[in-house]
Protein backbone atom coordinates (compact mmCIF):
# COMPACT_ATOMS: atom_id res chain seq x y z
CA UNK A 1 0.00 0.00 0.00
CA UNK A 2 2.66 2.39 0.29
CA UNK A 3 4.50 1.91 -2.03
CA UNK A 4 0.64 2.53 -4.41
CA UNK A 5 0.18 5.40 -2.52
CA UNK A 6 3.86 6.84 -3.24
CA UNK A 7 3.25 6.26 -7.20
CA UNK A 8 0.03 7.93 -6.18
CA UNK A 9 1.19 11.15 -4.96
CA UNK A 10 4.25 11.18 -7.62
CA UNK A 11 0.89 11.43 -10.49
CA UNK A 12 -0.70 14.12 -8.57
CA UNK A 13 2.41 16.07 -8.79
CA UNK A 14 3.01 15.08 -12.50
CA UNK A 15 -0.60 16.37 -13.28
CA UNK A 16 0.15 19.56 -11.58
CA UNK A 17 2.89 20.37 -13.28
CA UNK A 18 1.54 19.71 -16.57
CA UNK A 19 -1.40 21.77 -15.75
CA UNK A 20 0.60 25.08 -14.55
CA UNK A 21 2.82 23.99 -18.09
CA UNK A 22 -0.83 24.31 -20.17
CA UNK A 23 -2.41 27.11 -17.95
CA UNK A 24 0.67 29.78 -19.12
CA UNK A 25 -0.62 32.65 -21.36
CA UNK A 26 0.66 32.49 -24.98
CA UNK A 27 2.97 36.19 -24.56
CA UNK A 28 4.40 34.53 -21.42
CA UNK A 29 7.87 33.67 -21.92
CA UNK A 30 10.28 31.27 -20.57
CA UNK A 31 13.57 32.48 -18.94
CA UNK A 32 15.37 30.87 -21.55
CA UNK A 33 12.91 32.28 -24.16
CA UNK A 34 13.39 35.61 -22.91
CA UNK A 35 17.37 35.37 -22.57
CA UNK A 36 16.97 34.27 -26.27
CA UNK A 37 15.27 37.42 -27.21
CA UNK A 38 17.40 39.99 -25.52
CA UNK A 39 20.70 37.83 -27.36
CA UNK A 40 18.81 38.57 -30.74
CA UNK A 41 18.39 41.93 -30.04
CA UNK A 42 22.05 42.63 -29.08
CA UNK A 43 23.01 40.90 -31.68
CA UNK A 44 20.47 43.11 -34.17
CA UNK A 45 22.30 46.42 -32.84
CA UNK A 46 26.05 44.83 -33.57
CA UNK A 47 24.42 43.92 -37.59
CA UNK A 48 23.68 47.60 -38.28
CA UNK A 49 26.15 48.71 -40.87
CA UNK A 50 28.72 50.59 -39.26
CA UNK A 51 29.23 52.90 -42.41
CA UNK A 52 27.01 54.33 -45.37
CA UNK A 53 27.32 52.64 -48.39
CA UNK A 54 25.51 53.64 -51.29
CA UNK A 55 23.40 50.45 -53.07
CA UNK A 56 23.99 49.64 -56.40
CA UNK A 57 22.94 46.86 -58.45
CA UNK A 58 25.34 43.38 -58.49
CA UNK A 59 26.00 40.17 -56.93
CA UNK A 60 28.20 39.28 -53.34
CA UNK A 61 28.33 36.54 -52.15
CA UNK A 62 30.59 35.47 -48.58
CA UNK A 63 31.56 31.93 -48.07
CA UNK A 64 32.69 31.00 -44.20
CA UNK A 65 34.35 27.70 -44.07
CA UNK A 66 34.67 25.94 -41.13
CA UNK A 67 38.16 25.08 -39.87
CA UNK A 68 37.68 23.78 -36.20
CA UNK A 69 39.53 20.58 -34.88
CA UNK A 70 37.08 18.28 -36.31
CA UNK A 71 37.49 18.86 -39.54
CA UNK A 72 40.72 17.12 -39.56
CA UNK A 73 38.56 13.94 -39.26
CA UNK A 74 38.36 11.61 -42.35
CA UNK A 75 35.15 10.74 -44.65
CA UNK A 76 34.97 9.30 -47.96
CA UNK A 77 37.00 11.91 -50.44
CA UNK A 78 38.02 11.42 -53.80
CA UNK A 79 37.31 7.57 -55.35
CA UNK A 80 35.61 6.36 -52.37
CA UNK A 81 39.23 6.67 -50.48
CA UNK A 82 39.08 8.26 -47.18
CA UNK A 83 41.03 11.81 -46.06
CA UNK A 84 40.52 14.85 -44.35
CA UNK A 85 37.35 16.59 -44.51
CA UNK A 86 39.69 20.19 -44.35
CA UNK A 87 40.97 18.67 -47.60
CA UNK A 88 37.81 17.94 -49.09
CA UNK A 89 36.84 21.88 -48.35
CA UNK A 90 39.93 23.68 -49.29
CA UNK A 91 39.35 22.02 -52.99
CA UNK A 92 35.38 22.78 -53.01
CA UNK A 93 35.95 26.31 -51.69
CA UNK A 94 38.62 26.80 -55.22
CA UNK A 95 35.89 25.03 -56.69
CA UNK A 96 33.81 28.06 -55.78
CA UNK A 97 35.89 30.51 -56.46
CA UNK A 98 36.37 29.33 -59.97
CA UNK A 99 32.76 28.80 -60.90
CA UNK A 100 32.15 32.64 -59.14
CA UNK A 101 35.25 33.70 -61.37
CA UNK A 102 33.50 31.95 -64.79
CA UNK A 103 30.34 34.08 -63.81
CA UNK A 104 31.96 36.98 -63.42
CA UNK A 105 33.94 36.92 -67.18
CA UNK A 106 30.18 36.40 -68.53
CA UNK A 107 28.39 38.87 -66.81
CA UNK A 108 30.98 41.78 -67.18
CA UNK A 109 28.40 44.54 -67.15
CA UNK A 110 26.99 43.22 -63.60
CA UNK A 111 29.75 43.38 -60.49
CA UNK A 112 30.48 40.38 -59.02
CA UNK A 113 32.46 40.31 -55.70
CA UNK A 114 33.38 37.52 -53.10
CA UNK A 115 34.50 36.78 -50.15
CA UNK A 116 35.85 33.49 -48.34
CA UNK A 117 36.67 33.34 -44.57
CA UNK A 118 37.51 30.54 -41.98
CA UNK A 119 36.18 30.29 -38.71
CA UNK A 120 37.73 28.77 -35.59
CA UNK A 121 38.21 29.81 -32.07
CA UNK A 122 41.87 30.46 -31.47
CA UNK A 123 43.56 31.66 -28.57
CA UNK A 124 45.16 34.87 -29.79
CA UNK A 125 42.87 35.07 -33.19
CA UNK A 126 39.79 36.79 -34.39
CA UNK A 127 36.94 33.87 -34.35
CA UNK A 128 36.70 34.44 -38.46
CA UNK A 129 39.33 35.31 -40.24
CA UNK A 130 39.52 36.53 -44.32
CA UNK A 131 41.38 33.95 -46.38
CA UNK A 132 40.47 35.62 -49.54
CA UNK A 133 39.20 39.24 -48.55
CA UNK A 134 35.84 40.45 -51.03
CA UNK A 135 36.38 41.25 -54.15
CA UNK A 136 36.21 40.35 -58.05
CA UNK A 137 36.64 36.70 -57.81
CA UNK A 138 39.97 35.52 -59.12
CA UNK A 139 41.31 32.13 -58.99
CA UNK A 140 44.81 32.31 -59.14
CA UNK A 141 45.08 35.01 -56.57
CA UNK A 142 42.70 32.50 -53.97
CA UNK A 143 44.85 29.02 -55.00
CA UNK A 144 47.62 30.23 -52.63
CA UNK A 145 45.49 31.59 -49.74
CA UNK A 146 42.96 28.54 -49.79
CA UNK A 147 46.01 26.28 -50.05
CA UNK A 148 46.46 27.07 -46.67
CA UNK A 149 43.65 26.40 -44.51
CA UNK A 150 44.03 24.24 -41.70
CA UNK A 151 41.83 22.44 -38.77
CA UNK A 152 42.20 23.68 -35.13
CA UNK A 153 39.92 24.75 -32.55
CA UNK A 154 36.02 25.18 -31.73
CA UNK A 155 32.92 26.48 -33.91
CA UNK A 156 32.29 30.13 -33.54
CA UNK A 157 29.15 29.75 -35.94
CA UNK A 158 27.30 32.72 -35.37
CA UNK A 159 30.42 34.92 -35.26
CA UNK A 160 31.26 33.96 -38.58
CA UNK A 161 28.11 34.68 -40.24
CA UNK A 162 28.32 38.59 -38.22
CA UNK A 163 31.85 39.11 -39.86
CA UNK A 164 30.39 37.57 -43.36
CA UNK A 165 27.20 40.11 -42.98
CA UNK A 166 29.11 42.86 -42.36
CA UNK A 167 31.70 42.56 -45.40
CA UNK A 168 28.37 42.05 -47.61
CA UNK A 169 27.13 45.43 -46.04
CA UNK A 170 30.36 46.89 -47.29
CA UNK A 171 30.29 45.96 -51.12
CA UNK A 172 26.38 48.12 -51.17
CA UNK A 173 25.57 45.22 -53.62
CA UNK A 174 22.22 44.44 -53.67
CA UNK A 175 22.05 40.80 -54.16
CA UNK A 176 23.99 39.60 -51.23
CA UNK A 177 24.60 35.63 -50.22
CA UNK A 178 26.05 33.83 -47.37
CA UNK A 179 26.91 30.40 -47.53
CA UNK A 180 28.42 28.66 -44.49
CA UNK A 181 29.88 24.98 -44.22
CA UNK A 182 30.27 23.39 -41.10
CA UNK A 183 30.64 19.98 -39.59
CA UNK A 184 29.74 21.15 -35.94
CA UNK A 185 27.19 22.56 -34.01
CA UNK A 186 28.48 25.91 -32.70
CA UNK A 187 30.90 25.58 -29.64
CA UNK A 188 31.83 29.17 -29.33
CA UNK A 189 29.60 32.81 -29.07
CA UNK A 190 26.42 33.54 -30.74
CA UNK A 191 24.25 30.92 -31.75
CA UNK A 192 23.62 31.00 -35.74
CA UNK A 193 20.07 30.51 -34.83
CA UNK A 194 20.28 33.93 -33.18
CA UNK A 195 22.54 35.48 -35.45
CA UNK A 196 19.80 34.18 -38.38
CA UNK A 197 16.74 35.73 -36.41
CA UNK A 198 18.34 39.07 -36.00
CA UNK A 199 19.13 39.27 -39.42
CA UNK A 200 15.87 38.65 -40.40
CA UNK A 201 14.88 41.77 -38.14
CA UNK A 202 17.48 43.81 -40.29
CA UNK A 203 15.96 45.80 -43.52
CA UNK A 204 15.20 43.94 -46.24
CA UNK A 205 17.89 45.78 -48.50
CA UNK A 206 20.62 44.69 -45.41
CA UNK A 207 19.05 41.12 -45.59
CA UNK A 208 21.65 38.44 -47.49
CA UNK A 209 20.16 35.22 -48.41
CA UNK A 210 21.57 32.65 -45.75
CA UNK A 211 22.33 28.69 -46.81
CA UNK A 212 23.92 26.61 -44.97
CA UNK A 213 25.45 23.25 -45.96
CA UNK A 214 25.67 20.31 -42.95
CA UNK A 215 29.24 18.90 -44.03
CA UNK A 216 29.30 15.60 -41.72
CA UNK A 217 26.90 16.05 -39.49
CA UNK A 218 22.50 15.72 -39.24
CA UNK A 219 21.14 18.93 -41.44
CA UNK A 220 18.34 18.93 -38.27
CA UNK A 221 20.77 19.99 -36.11
CA UNK A 222 20.52 23.64 -37.37
CA UNK A 223 16.30 23.03 -38.11
CA UNK A 224 16.26 26.64 -35.98
CA UNK A 225 18.90 28.35 -38.93
CA UNK A 226 15.76 26.98 -41.37
CA UNK A 227 13.15 28.14 -38.92
CA UNK A 228 14.98 31.83 -39.19
CA UNK A 229 14.51 31.71 -43.16
CA UNK A 230 17.61 30.05 -43.88
CA UNK A 231 18.09 26.86 -45.95
CA UNK A 232 19.92 24.21 -44.82
CA UNK A 233 21.22 21.07 -46.91
CA UNK A 234 23.36 18.30 -45.88
CA UNK A 235 26.89 16.63 -47.35
CA UNK A 236 28.26 13.39 -45.89
CA UNK A 237 31.40 13.00 -48.36
CA UNK A 238 32.52 14.74 -50.95
CA UNK A 239 30.86 13.60 -53.70
CA UNK A 240 27.53 15.30 -51.85
CA UNK A 241 29.64 18.24 -50.66
CA UNK A 242 30.83 19.44 -54.35
CA UNK A 243 26.75 18.17 -55.68
CA UNK A 244 25.20 20.29 -52.57
CA UNK A 245 27.13 23.64 -53.47
CA UNK A 246 26.76 23.25 -57.19
CA UNK A 247 23.04 22.70 -56.49
CA UNK A 248 23.01 25.82 -54.75
CA UNK A 249 25.38 28.25 -56.63
CA UNK A 250 23.67 27.26 -60.29
CA UNK A 251 19.50 27.28 -58.44
CA UNK A 252 20.16 29.78 -56.17
CA UNK A 253 22.94 32.44 -56.18
CA UNK A 254 24.97 32.39 -59.85
CA UNK A 255 21.32 33.39 -61.42
CA UNK A 256 20.54 35.38 -64.03
CA UNK A 257 19.03 38.68 -62.67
Amino acid sequence: MKGQNAWLVLGLIALVIAFKACDREPGQQTQQQARDERAVSQIDEELAPQKAVEAREGLAAAIAIDVSGSMDEEVDGRDGRKEPKIDIARRAALDLVEQFARYARDHQNEPVLLGVYEFSRRRGEPDCRPVVPMGPPDRERAASAIARLDADGGTPIGQAMITAKRALDDTGLTRRHLLVVTDGENTDGASPDQVARAIGKRPDAERPSIYFVAFDIEASRFSRVRDAGGLVLSAANATELNSTLDALLRGNILVEK
